[in-house]
């Protein structure tokens, strides 16, 4: 009796775990079954794949620049450096200067006083004119991720030795050329410098440098009825198209240029192009 009941126990056993064998069996069959049937999966993980080949060099420069610890090609933490024109120093390879913000400073600025240069005409001498404030002589551009060098005027002579650098334009560049002149006169001699006005061309002479910086009065470039550098404000303007010639023949051979014309076609009249 008792070897009975001891083979009916080992017998129940076995069809237990027989039905477990095939209810786990089944189990994974109806999961693999669900699988294979599920086209939603299966096009998310092709669409996964996809998406990884594609753009896996983008998400890995994403890493990098989240993850700082991760390593970079050495050219990229390598600073080159390059000088730049009339200045002292040099900036990191790559800096934009033309990005940047307007920032106060009044340890360096201003760079020169209106009443120490004698060359600044009457209609831009602020302060002689009796503006009561300064401030405007104090900012300074800060490019973003980097630092403008300082101008140094002594290296901007010797750089212009032997060569003329012209400014050409309307009253802005004419502006900005006045203000270059006043950043160098001061070391010159004044028996070795000059200005000199001939119709459109203004010349400030450097005679120790063999040097001239001069501005040029062309304030749509094109020939104009609005080239009198003196009587210019004319209602009805006129342009005559593909005229360059007629001014560019005055800033032939020159060394360094600066154009500037935008403002005179932004003033709202209208103008008449032949």
């Amino acid at each position: 009796m008792f070897l009975y009941n001891v083979m009916n126990m080992k017998r129940s056993f076995k069809i237990s775990k027989m039905k477990q064998s095939l209810t786990a069996s089944s189990s994974s069959s109806s999961l693999i079954r669900r699988a294979r049937l599920s086209p939603y999966l299966l096009a998310l993980l092709v669409f996964t794949v996809f998406v990884v080949i594609l753009h896996g060099e983008d998400f890995m420069c994403l890493l990098g620049q989240l993850d700082p610890s991760l390593d970079r090609p050495a050219t990229r933490t390598e600073k080159k450096w390059e000088e730049l024109p009339f200045s002292i120093g040099k900036t990191p390879e790559g800096c934009d200067l033309f990005s940047g913000r307007w920032v106060w400073d009044d340890s360096t600025r201003p760079l020169y006083e209106e009443s120490e240069c004698p060359y600044i005409q009457p209609q831009l001498t602020c302060q002689e004119h009796g503006r009561p404030d300064k401030d405007y002589q104090h900012w300074r551009w800060q490019p973003h991720g980097c630092d403008l060098p300082s101008f140094n005027a002594t290296l901007m002579l010797e750089t212009l030795r032997g060569k003329r650098m012209m400014f050409v334009g309307d009253s802005l560049n004419r502006g900005q050329y006045v203000s270059m002149v006043c950043l160098l006169h001061r070391l010159i001699p004044e028996d070795q410098k000059s200005m000199e006005t001939f119709g459109s061309l203004t010349v400030f002479t450097a005679k120790e440098y063999n040097a001239t910086i001069e501005f040029y009065w062309a304030p749509f470039l094109l020939e104009s009825n609005s080239d009198d550098a003196v009587i210019h404000r004319v209602s009805d303007r006129i342009v005559r198209r593909g005229s360059i010639n007629k001014h560019g023949k005055n800033w032939k051979g020159v060394d360094i240029i600066v154009f500037n014309t935008y403002l005179w076609w932004m003033t709202g009249l209208d103008i008449k192009i032949l």
